[in-house]
């Protein structure tokens, strides 16, 4: 039952997003090439998911396979990466998974370091090879759970690799795995990030520990923009969503999201969030990134004036 469910969810998925709508059709019937392929052979593919960017598809993948099926799956973000980055620029991956938004960030930079941090190792071993297979030398991987302490925590994986989640260590240890931890703060303390201009985090709830192990380069608004998933997985920590979003604030950075269709930029707050992801701008690169992107902000002329007090 779980399994039409997902399969459901996954061709409703299909169905509506922006890359499928002229190939609706087309793209329907991947997934299901897909399924009967990968039952039959049990076998990988390799999938083209931009001119200078492949990602090796497993028959238990589901980022890979969703590249397969539309493309740019996370489409406003991710045009937003490759419309965004330059040459010289750095980047930050956390959460990486097997590595989609690494690969992407690396076609587009050409001199400068890349930073992944992907904890599972499955995940992992898939980021490496996916590096491998595109002759990416330029990626910096680190196997860690990024968090605001140095040490060790259990990992329930009992969901799958996409969807760990912390847990107490006395739960069922046939489901869980302990992972290291650090900072970014101490894990990019002697690292040059003067050009650091864009980060994505993608790590199930955890971003605000990951928020408060990285305040050295908040305080230098390093990156000038991050891509954040911000939901309810943040209660599982004990955190609610406006925590996060306090916490940039009071470092600097406006909330946003951006329309890959039109190429605009608009200032939003929380109640206003639209999907799991949004932007987190320094207010005062605003205007650097807009200029990047040939466009302009537009602003919210109902964002309520805050006053955020220092995060503990």
């Amino acid at each position: 039952m779980n399994k039409n469910i997902l399969a459901i969810g996954t061709l409703k998925y299909i169905w509506s997003h922006p890359n499928c709508q002229t190939k609706r059709i087309l793209s329907i019937l991947k997934f299901f090439t897909w399924q009967l392929y990968k039952r039959i052979t049990n076998k990988y593919i390799d999938i083209q998911v931009i001119p200078s960017v492949k990602v090796r598809c497993y028959p238990d993948g589901y980022s890979a396979a969703t590249v397969m099926y539309c493309g740019l799956y996370d489409y406003n973000e991710m045009n937003f990466l490759l419309r965004y980055l330059r040459p010289n620029d750095s980047f930050l991956d956390i959460g990486a998974n097997i590595g989609i938004y690494t690969l992407l960030a690396a076609s587009k930079i050409e001199s400068s370091s890349i930073y992944s941090f992907e904890v599972l190792p499955k995940n992992y071993n898939r980021l490496e090879e996916n590096l491998k297979i595109n002759q990416f030398q330029h990626v910096q991987t680190y196997q860690v759970a990024i968090s605001d302490i140095t040490g060790s925590i259990a990992l329930n994986i009992a969901e799958g690799d996409s969807m760990p989640f912390i847990t107490n260590t006395s739960t069922d240890t046939n489901k869980t795995i302990q992972v290291s931890t650090d900072t970014l703060d101490n894990l990019l303390q002697n690292q040059s990030l003067s050009n650091l201009t864009l980060a994505k985090m993608d790590i199930e709830g955890a971003e605000l520990l990951a928020f408060k192990g990285a305040k050295l380069l908040l305080k230098q608004q390093r990156p000038t923009v991050w891509i954040l998933e911000v939901n309810d997985a943040v209660n599982n920590f004990g955190h609610k969503k406006q925590d996060v979003i306090d916490l940039l604030q009071f470092y600097g950075y406006g909330l946003y999201t951006y329309d890959a269709e039109i190429n605009q930029i608009k200032s939003i707050n929380l109640e206003q969030q639209q999907g799991n992801n949004v932007l987190a701008i320094a207010n005062s690169h605003i205007d650097f990134v807009c200029n990047r992107l040939g466009t302009k902000i537009l602003i919210n002329k109902f964002y309520p004036s805050e006053t955020v007090s220092s995060p503990s």
